[in-house]
């Protein structure tokens, strides 16, 4: 093997060992990267340097102004400038805009209570609306990164789908996050207040107005979700569905500064709870420096967790370097570093497998969210004169894993007709690989697992079965058992083989 094989291999089995070990879905902190990656969104620059080409108020170059200011400088200047534009010139301004696209707070932008950057990110919007696509088939060759081809790009991320991420952070102002964990964009022209609620999708589930695996929220709503969530996708810095919400200028960024003490409370949880993998960015981007000083509070002088925190940057030499650092020193806001563990690759595809590979959700997100704000409502709400709360019984429920089984409905489905399955899954899929001989968790799903499904139309991995389980909520890891090693050992060396499983435990396609 290449010294770059043996480098997966070992990453690759410590992100299934680290995610195994937290007993918990991984959050996923992501950057502009992944977007100009899979649809060509431009960078923070580039996309400064689109605006100042549309805006005739400004007559210099990109350039001139950007090199003796900082963005967020260049920001603010951009947006007194298109105010400026916006008022001087209210006819040509407003010709420009096609109002079918426009959201339904942006078709009043010059009401007097708006503040004068409205312009600028109105445009900003506009533009990234465009521009990203609204799901994942709108991807086509021309728009993917030129380092990757489209089914690469597919690829890796049908496997970043696979992680089900407990949540995902982003300063990101695109939605192509929804397009990837919420199969689409929709509803792009809701009302302020809609997304204000989590993407204006609490209350129904109807075809116009489907409840999405990842509820979504914008801005400062980070700050006021009272209980905790899974399946989120924070917008951090704002989002194209409020253009309101963008943080841009250095007045955005010094409210964003402000708020910091309420935002990094509610980031502790993830930081000490979830393994953390950061994706597209620098590793002196300034919004990995803060997460990362966020994460850092959470760190004493007896636990560290460092271990848990995976830094993946894109090397499109990757797979012929020399040598391959296992970590990387990050500098932090308040003048510290904090150590984490580096990953480079050319192709994400393998990264994202092995944090999918720890452990999987076998029920939607959007399911488990619900029930857990539901379940708040219901204890914290006042009880109507006649109904009554039967504490002792919530009390059981909350200390008793085989009452909550009972009360939830969780039991083998035909479970009078056929005999329950008796469990006894202990070897994890790197283990398994190893003990046929295989390298890797990777060649095990693709030449033996993909091999089983070959020959049976059956996979064994899609189901609890006696040769593979991934327990209900996704807090126990992938197993494999005895009976399953001894099959792939039998698929491996070309001999007949049956699969066990009684017809009836088969799900339908």
């Amino acid at each position: 093997m290449t010294d770059f094989e043996v480098y997966k291999q070992d990453v690759a089995r410590d992100i299934e060992q680290t995610v195994t070990r937290a007993n918990s879905q991984p959050v996923i902190f992501a950057g502009t990267g992944l977007s100009m990656r899979y649809f060509g969104a431009p960078s923070w620059d580039g996309l400064l340097e689109r605006l100042v080409e549309q805006c005739e108020a400004l007559e210099d170059e990109y350039g001139y102004y950007r090199q003796t200011r900082d963005p967020t400088e260049t920001g603010q200047l951009l947006a007194k400038k298109y105010a400026e534009w916006a008022w001087g010139d209210y006819s040509e301004y407003d010709e420009e805009d096609d109002e079918s696209h426009l959201s339904n707070w942006e078709e009043d932008l010059f009401n007097h209570e708006n503040r004068r950057d409205i312009f600028l990110k109105s445009k900003i919007a506009e533009h990234l609306r465009e521009k990203a696509p609204k799901s994942v088939n709108e991807l086509d060759e021309e728009t993917v990164d030129e380092d990757i081809s489209l089914e690469m790009a597919l690829r890796e991320i049908e496997l970043l789908q696979e992680v089900q991420p407990h949540a995902v952070i982003t300063t990101n102002y695109d939605r192509f996050f929804e397009a990837i964990f919420n199969d689409e964009v929709t509803n792009d022209n809701l009302l302020k207040e809609d997304y204000a609620k989590g993407a204006g999708f609490q209350d129904g589930d109807d075809e116009e107005n489907k409840i999405p695996s990842y509820r979504v929220v914008v801005g400062e709503q980070v700050l006021r979700t009272r209980y905790r969530n899974i399946g989120e996708i924070l917008h951090i810095h704002g989002s194209v569905s409020d253009p309101e919400s963008l943080v841009l200028t250095e007045d955005d960024y010094r409210e964003f500064n402000n708020r910091r003490r309420y935002l990094s409370s509610k980031m502790l949880t993830y930081f000490a709870e979830h393994p953390l993998l950061i994706v597209g960015y620098r590793p002196d981007d300034p919004n990995v420096q803060q997460v990362l000083t966020w994460a850092d509070d959470v760190l004493s002088d007896e636990q560290s967790i460092t271990d848990d925190i995976f830094f993946l940057q894109y090397k499109q030499d990757a797979e012929e370097m020399e040598e391959y650092p296992r970590e990387y020193d990050i500098h932090l806001d308040d003048g510290g570093h904090l150590r984490v563990k580096s990953i480079v690759a050319s192709n994400f595809d393998w990264v994202f497998e092995a944090f999918a590979e720890g452990g999987e959700l076998e029920v939607d997100p959007r399911y488990l969210r619900n029930l857990l704000a539901q379940t708040y409502e219901v204890v914290t709400s006042q009880a109507p004169a006649d109904e009554v709360v039967d504490v002792e019984r919530l009390e059981d429920i909350a200390t008793d894993e085989d009452e909550l089984r009972t009360v939830l409905g969780i039991s083998p489905e035909d479970a009078e007709q056929i005999p329950p399955i008796e469990f006894d899954h202990t070897t994890p899929p790197l283990e398994a690989a190893e003990e046929i001989g295989l390298d890797s968790f990777q060649e095990l799903n693709r030449e033996i697992i993909t091999q089983i499904e070959d020959d049976t139309t059956v996979d064994i991995k899609s189901f609890n079965n006696r040769y593979h389980i991934a327990l209900s909520g996704g807090t126990n890891p992938r197993r494999y058992s005895d009976e399953a090693i001894e099959l792939f050992k039998k698929v491996k060396q070309g001999e007949e083989y049956s699969l066990d499983i009684p017809e009836g435990r088969i799900p339908d396609e």
